[in-house]
């Protein structure tokens, strides 16, 4: 089975390559950027809707974007599931942007070029799966 974590590893690395090289061209290192953070997103998303179905009866269909990340926001669970929550919409957000706007306004145009930005998001994705082994047990 496909592991999630790996959709992050990728969004690292992508963003990792964008920020370290400054011999890319600019249309190449803002296209790594963009999909790190679609890989970021993705990566996330599949890890903790997978511990949640896995943890709970429900359906992984029923565990739609919006519905998981706004559960996610105001879940009784604790604060660092409300944390993971916000995360993952911010991550939603960048990559629904990243994906369909072509130019962007601000502040969105400089997010979807900055590699760093990007780095540190998939980052914080990792770091975030982890807490997706104990997810939502209060509801």
């Amino acid at each position: 089975m496909f592991d999630p974590v790996d959709f992050i590893l990728l969004a690292r690395r992508l963003s990792a390559d964008s920020a370290a090289s400054g011999e890319v061209p600019r249309t190449l290192s803002s296209a790594r950027v963009r999909a790190a953070y679609g890989r970021a997103y993705y990566g996330l998303y599949l890890a903790v809707r997978t511990a949640i179905a896995n943890r709970h009866p429900i359906d992984r269909r029923k565990l739609n974007h919006g519905a998981l990340y706004t559960h996610l926001q105001h879940s009784r669970a604790g604060q660092e599931v409300q944390r993971v929550g916000r995360e993952l919409q911010r991550l939603y957000t960048l990559r629904q942007k990243a994906d369909y706007e072509l130019a962007p306004t601000d502040p969105w145009r400089g997010h979807l070029d900055d590699a760093v930005l990007a780095v540190t998001l998939a980052e914080q994705a990792r770091c975030s799966r982890g807490c997706c082994r104990g997810l939502i047990s209060a509801r």
